[in-house]
């Protein structure tokens, strides 16, 4: 069996998304799509508009055969360690090809990789250096290099899956397959395509809303009703930052420099930001605390991390111990994991125990956890313990 691999946040998943699974397989020959997901946050920090399990099930009505979930610990992170779990995932999983949307598929993205790669050196700071802005760094070095640079997200993540394949060992047994994005551009807010809006213009769409009739042009239909109910989460500058700004205005500056990435100074200032301007709202907030630095994902995502208390050891131990946790599977999806199942080397996750919530689970636990709280009716089912994988004919 052919496998390909897809990397997804499916924030919702739409028309676009269910092409490119379409052509995947189509130009690799593979007869299973697998995908690893993020969970309920996204790589922005940010909730998704809905939970994981929904997400999935969305996911394999549109194509997919497998959805495996991103681990948290690498779902919210910058393009090069989302990348690295990704690609660990997949290949882990049994596929033999990766393919990604990209705004110029016509680029040698592992080519590229490489030239970069050489250019760093086996030994560069930024492999262990987790507050550097991965775009910057690296299309400094293509530009000096090849004079090409990297502007795209897309094109961004499929330099970040070519330098996870070289990071990793894997270049020479796993195929990247960089598929031309059709439609509205990643960030694009306005529908100008009758047929692929992108994500971040359905989230502007379902803050209208709108009815199902609104919807059904871009995505599947079970997909429209769920938009035209609104997003699943609270949202976030209302709901969610007072008990940010609690958590910070609580805990003393010591405790605060344990939480991921609150160094060089960035928990005093939170600290002294917060407490001298505790009335703002949170866009408010932000927009002072932001500087040349650092930029607005790596801050909101830094925002996260404080609420869920994650310190810095507990996020080093979780990146060295990712895992395959499936999500949902079609017929196809479940023949092809039997058939991978005795070849698969990292832990397997059909169901959650006690003894994973304390362990490998651990902050995944924690953060679907406060997203079952923050949800804005509540949830007929916790978000790990007692779920099984969505199966769809």
């Amino acid at each position: 069996m052919k496998a390909v691999g897809i990397v997804a946040e499916y924030n919702p998943f739409h028309n676009g998304h269910a092409y490119q699974l379409a052509k995947a397989k189509q130009i690799t020959g593979a007869d299973t799509t697998v995908v690893v997901m993020s969970g309920n946050f996204v790589q922005r920090g940010l909730p998704a508009v809905f939970d994981k399990w929904q997400r999935a099930e969305l996911a394999l009505i549109g194509g997919a055969d497998v959805v495996y979930e991103l681990p948290f610990a690498f779902a919210v992170q910058p393009a090069h360690l989302f990348a690295r779990g990704a690609v660990n995932v997949l290949v882990a999983a049994g596929v033999t090809c990766i393919a990604f949307g990209a705004e110029h598929a016509q680029l040698d993205f592992l080519a590229l990789a490489k030239i970069a790669r050489q250019k760093l050196g086996e030994n560069d700071a930024f492999k262990n250096d987790y507050t550097q802005t991965y775009a910057t760094v690296f299309n400094d070095v293509l530009a000096d290099a090849t004079g090409q640079r990297l502007s795209q997200p897309n094109d961004l993540l499929g330099f970040a899956y070519a330098m996870a394949l070289l990071d990793l060992g894997y270049a020479d047994k796993v195929n990247l397959v960089p598929i031309q994005r059709q439609g509205a551009d990643y960030h694009q807010t306005g529908i100008t395509d009758t047929r692929i809006a992108s994500a971040t213009a359905l989230r502007e769409l379902m803050l209208q809303e709108q009815t199902v009739n609104e919807f059904v042009d871009y995505v599947s239909k079970p997909a429209a009703q769920l938009l035209a109910g609104g997003e699943q989460s609270k949202n976030w500058s209302e709901a969610w930052y007072p008990f940010l700004q609690y958590k910070v205005l609580t805990t003393p500056i010591c405790q605060l420099e344990q939480i991921y990435q609150l160094t060089d100074g960035l928990a005093y200032r939170l600290k002294e930001q917060m407490t001298r301007y505790t009335r703002v709202d949170y866009q408010t907030f932000m927009t002072m605390f932001k500087s040349k630095r650092y930029t607005w994902s790596r801050l909101q995502r830094t925002m996260l991390y404080t609420l869920l208390n994650i310190s810095h050891d507990e996020m080093m131990q979780a990146l060295q111990r990712p895992y395959l946790r499936v999500l949902g599977a079609t017929k196809q999806g479940r023949f092809f994991i039997k058939k991978k199942r005795d070849q698969i080397q990292l832990p397997v996750i059909n169901h959650v125990t006690h003894e994973m919530i304390n362990d490998i689970l651990q902050l995944d636990y924690r953060a679907g956890k406060l997203y079952e709280l923050m949800a804005k009716q509540p949830l007929q089912q916790a978000m790990d313990t007692g779920r099984i994988p969505v199966f769809y004919e």
